[in-house]
């Protein structure tokens, strides 16, 4: 990829901008409303002598009631109350953008914004301004605390934002502050029922479905949503503390992340909105650039899941899974397929023993004995793929940091250009949690370290995404949900059946997901008899379409694929797409996705159920009107079931064109993955 093509700019601009001139009176209430360029989502900003409140419509109905808005400052008065108006600015913007590489090639970005300039009526007055965008598929509001003599460097120990939402809505939602984060299967619940939550949360009211998020994180705390009245359904802002209780630890000039409320007609139209990527800004200059040639889209594999599976091990021994030779074993058969790169796991000293009960002993430049990284990264070289580093920390920050630039130099050095980051603990360096500003600042500065060494990076462990893959091109993707591992490897149990038809309309709209699918081998009851992966062989084949990432690991022992007639989908499904369409789906129920590969006119399906066998038609009018494909299409066999029969699959060509319908017959935790390929 040339580093030009990075950010291509597209469209037209429009700026319409206004300001007041006169400064509100404190002591009324000054009303300010907002629309999408569409005119079906509505804001109206109140400024109150007590307060700053907003509410949101859509499609004329209530949506968020009157909701405060403010932030509580250590040592001093809150910052909401009392406030002026001193000047407003509106403009209207709108322009395409072009994604390097992502899900969808050319994203519109139109919003209609409002500025609101508030100042202290008292003797030191403090500022603050709200930023507040509305789209056609929802809406962003941030703080901004601009440079000023009352208001330097100090503390938020709370933030007052609140959305009270106007109906008692069916919520998905994951607990937060629990042992691991947000690796835990989904609750669905009442609105009413929620305690507090990881964001994205996604809502099903009557008329509409909605989720809260963020966007743009950077140098504050993430967010998790306390319901606070279950009365007047208030969730509150609840930002990730210090181990001390203080929040965010900032100074002025500062701005907070997006507040965002995707709004849409049903839960499926949730996944077409590119707000949460339209809230971040585009590459910096610098960024631009540089040499980005190493920033690609592909599939890998490694070795990683027989380890979870118990047949091999991450310590050094007579189980050791890397060795040089079981290193190039994968190199051999990723070379004669579409496979770009192998992850090789405790590939480096210090993984003796339970690596995870201790204080870290890794070492990011040394091969554990047994491999020859240099050797292997020859091999690969010469066959035309990449090795792909891994840095587990332990959850050890501080000790990782002290290596962490000489750990990418290594990298670099060796023409490694793509790491995987681990985080596994409880909390980061004793104390600290994994969604703190501490780790936000710290994972900012892994992804800045490993550009400055020509590395991509794929993080497990770490802050859920808030977009900053368009301001990041190098950020490709993050693991942050309950992944393809604990199917195998979990001491207890893996996920339900319908854990992939949850996680696209929740934590999939936060960004790139990196789930590992591709198991085709159900049974390894010889170390774990109590676990199972809770899909057919032609549901995980349509997870890679489904589950959106750059990089998709290929996650299945190369011998367990070799000469498997169904691989033959793995080898053709892209990474990098034209455009996607969510077609079809109801949250935990089934999901149906359409991708267009960036390289070529072939079209890619992928359809999934839960345990329940469903039928569905699907309508092909996404494929070009003008020209015919065959449908190459692997489906669940006739006896499939997830439970005693995963591995049944059929694969059919059919002749069609836009004009088609599709018959889908999905069995119990099933799915079907089609190639649409033009004739």
């Amino acid at each position: 990829m040339h580093n030009s093509h990075l950010s291509i700019v597209l469209g037209f601009t429009l700026l319409l901008l206004t300001s007041a001139t006169k400064a509100e009176p404190a002591k009324q209430t000054a009303r300010y409303s907002l629309q999408s360029p569409d005119q079906q989502l509505a804001l109206q900003l109140e400024v109150k002598p007590e307060g700053l409140f907003y509410s949101v419509n859509y499609a004329g109905r209530p949506v968020v009631m009157p909701s405060r808005l403010g932030l509580k400052i250590k040592g001093q008065a809150a910052l909401g109350s009392g406030l002026k108006v001193v000047q407003t600015r509106e403009r209207e913007y709108n322009q395409d953008w072009q994604q390097p590489w992502g899900e969808q090639q050319t994203i519109n970005e139109h919003y209609r914004e409002l500025r609101v300039e508030l100042a202290e009526t008292g003797t030191k007055p403090r500022q603050l301004t709200l930023a507040i965008r509305a789209f056609n598929d929802g809406i962003g509001l941030r703080y901004e605390v601009p440079a000023q003599a009352n208001l330097q460097e100090f503390v938020i120990e709370d933030e007052l934002t609140e959305f009270v939402l106007a109906e008692n809505s069916h919520t998905w939602w994951l607990p937060a502050y629990r042992n691991w984060g947000p690796e835990y299967q989904y609750l669905r619940s009442a609105l009413s029922s929620v305690d507090v939550a990881f964001t994205p949360i996604t809502l099903e009211a009557r008329h509409y479905a909605l989720a809260i998020h963020e966007a743009a994180l950077v140098n504050y705390a993430s967010m998790t949503l306390r319901l606070v009245n279950d009365n007047t359904k208030t969730l509150k802002v609840d930002l990730v503390p210090w181990p001390n209780g203080d929040k965010v630890r900032t100074a002025a000039p500062m701005q907070s992340p997006w507040r965002t409320i995707q709004i849409a007609p049903k839960a499926i139209d949730l996944l077409n909105s590119y707000l949460t990527l339209n809230l971040n800004e585009a590459p910096a200059p610098e960024t631009l650039k540089a040499d980005n040639s190493y920033i690609k889209p592909g599939k890998y594999m490694g070795i990683w899941w027989e380890m979870h599976i118990g047949e091999k091990d991450w310590s050094p021994g007579p189980k050791q899974g890397a060795t040089t030779a079981r290193a190039k074993e994968y190199i051999d058969f990723a070379a004669q397929h579409d496979i770009s790169g192998i992850l090789i796991e405790g590939w480096n000293k210090g993984w003796e023993g339970e690596w995870w009960q201790r204080k870290p002993t890794f070492i990011f430049d040394k091969p554990v004995d047994g491999l020859d990284l240099e050797e292997v990264t020859r091999y690969a070289r010469d066959k035309g793929v990449e090795i792909i580093g891994h840095h587990e920390t332990a959850a050890g920050v501080t000790y990782y940091e002290q290596q962490m630039d000489a750990a990418f130099g290594y990298y670099e050095k060796l023409g490694i250009h793509s790491v995987k980051m681990g985080y596994v603990g409880t909390r980061i360096d004793g104390d600290q949690w994994h969604h703190g500003q501490y780790m936000v600042n710290h994972f900012q500065r892994v992804v800045d370290t490993a550009a400055r060494h020509k590395v991509m990076v794929n993080a497990h462990e770490t802050v859920t995404d808030t977009g900053l893959r368009r301001t990041y091109p190098s950020l490709m993707t993050r693991e942050c949900v309950r992944g393809m591992e604990y199917n195998g490897g979990s001491p207890d149990t893996g996920n339900m059946p319908d854990h992939t038809t949850i996680i696209p309309f929740t934590r999939g709209l936060s960004g790139p997901i990196d789930f590992t699918p591709g198991i085709f081998n159900f049974d390894y009851k010889k170390h774990r008899p109590y676990n199972r992966v809770p899909s057919t062989l032609a549901n995980q084949l349509a997870l890679y379409v489904v589950i959106y990432s750059p990089l998709q690991m290929v996650a299945d022992l190369p011998e367990n694929y070799a000469g498997h007639p169904a691989f033959q989908f793995i080898d053709d499904v892209p990474t990098d797409w034209k455009q996607s369409r969510a077609l079809q789906g109801e949250i935990g129920e089934y999901l149906v996705i359409a991708r267009q590969d960036k390289h070529s006119p072939d079209w890619y399906l992928g359809a999934i159920t839960n345990q329940d066998a469903r039928k569905l038609e699907v309508k092909l009018d996404f494929l070009d009107p003008k020209a015919r494909y065959e449908a190459q299409i692997y489906r669940d066999g006739k006896d499939a079931d997830w439970e005693t029969n995963p591995e049944a699959y059929e694969i059919k060509r059919i002749n069609v064109t836009a004009k088609s319908t599709l018959a889908l017959d999905l069995k119990p935790g099933g799915g079907t993955a089609v190639r649409f390929k033009q004739r």
